[in-house]
């Protein structure tokens, strides 16, 4: 372990200074649960780490009219046993309560889920130079490649470890951030950034910038929404493919539909053609084996991840399945609001 300075800042404005001193050198902590184990296993060499865990405004949960803010800051715990979020979002319950064990959700944040670095173990091994350290070869196209992406992948085939990510965009949730030019706002699904310029970043944010809050939208009538991950292990395990799946209908017709799948992909991935095939149809015409399917149409896997085309297909169609047994009978989430 190198030496670093502890620094813990008394505002978000604060620690956007401090960020803003060192940008190289200086690295956030909230949980610590990604972070340290860079930092152990010599993957950062921060000079600096500036602690989020004692800001209240990333600590709040407000539920105002017609939008939900979540602090950056709450815990995957807090998060997981909400009642307001289980009546409202059980989606996100759902999520949170798949991450890891009740010892990492006691202190790993929402932020922090959203943040992290791959999980893929050429980027964890210290001694491979791959692209998400700023090298220019992917080792898991060619390697060992059974945990990676079958789709979106190029020019790294990693896949975003985020449970929390799928489910909240299922939710049409804003990110909020703030930096040097103050704050601004972002449907969650643009946060994600899989390009070429960024390799050294799994996100949009620019240099002081740090994520501060999440906003929900008010769940519209007749919606439903379920979170389903396949894991090797049955706890504390990253998914090998996840979907959240959110349906609102109107006058017994799909008026909207997010298909969004987890594990798969370099960012979370939408569904498009899935969600194409249920939009518009009456809830008792909708074909799931064929929206299924059509879900990973475009997957492309590699030699070791074949298997995760068929899995993925069938956890759509789990999750499908699912929206229509509560369409049947129930109460909408805005409802329970």
């Amino acid at each position: 372990m190198i030496p670093f300075e502890y620094v813990r800042p008394d505002s978000i404005s604060g620690a956007v200074s401090l960020l803003l001193e060192d940008p190289e050198g200086t690295s956030l902590i909230a949980g610590g649960t990604d972070i340290l184990s860079e930092v152990k296993d010599g993957l950062k060499r921060p000079r600096r780490l500036v602690a989020l865990d004692g800001l209240a405004e990333l600590r709040s949960l407000d539920v105002g009219n017609g939008s939900t803010r979540l602090g950056a800051g709450l815990t995957l715990a807090e998060l997981s046993t909400n009642p307001r979020l289980e009546r409202g979002y059980p989606i996100l319950t759902q999520a949170a309560r798949s991450v890891a064990t009740p010892q990492v959700r006691n202190v790993a944040t929402l932020g922090g889920n959203l943040c992290q670095r791959p999980r893929c173990w050429y980027y964890r091994d210290r001694l491979f130079p791959c692209y998400k350290k700023g090298g220019s070869v992917c080792y898991g196209a060619t390697g060992h490649n059974r945990y990676l992406a079958i789709l979106g992948g190029g020019p790294s085939f990693m896949v975003h470890p985020s449970d929390m990510a799928p489910a909240l965009i299922a939710v049409d949730a804003r990110l909020e951030a703030f930096g040097p030019n103050g704050f601004r706002t972002m449907p969650l699904e643009d946060f994600f950034d899989h390009g070429q310029s960024r390799p050294l970043q799994e996100h949009v944010l620019g240099s002081g910038e740090l994520v501060t809050a999440i906003f929900l939208p008010s769940p519209p009538p007749d919606t439903r929404s379920v979170y389903l991950k396949a894991r090797e292990r049955a706890d504390h395990d990253f998914a090998l493919a996840s979907v959240a799946a959110s349906i609102t209908l109107a006058g017994g017709v799909v008026a909207k539909a997010n298909v969004i799948l987890g594990g798969v992909a370099p960012t979370p991935y939408r569904a498009r053609l899935a969600e194409a095939a249920i939009v518009g149809r009456p809830v008792d015409k909708l074909d799931l084996q064929e929206a299924a399917r059509l879900a990973v149409s475009e997957a492309r896997p590699l030699e070791f991840n074949r298997y995760k085309v068929s899995l993925t297909a069938n956890l759509v169609g789990q999750a499908l399945q699912s929206l229509l047994t509560q369409l049947k009978g129930g109460t909408s989430h805005a409802d329970r609001l």
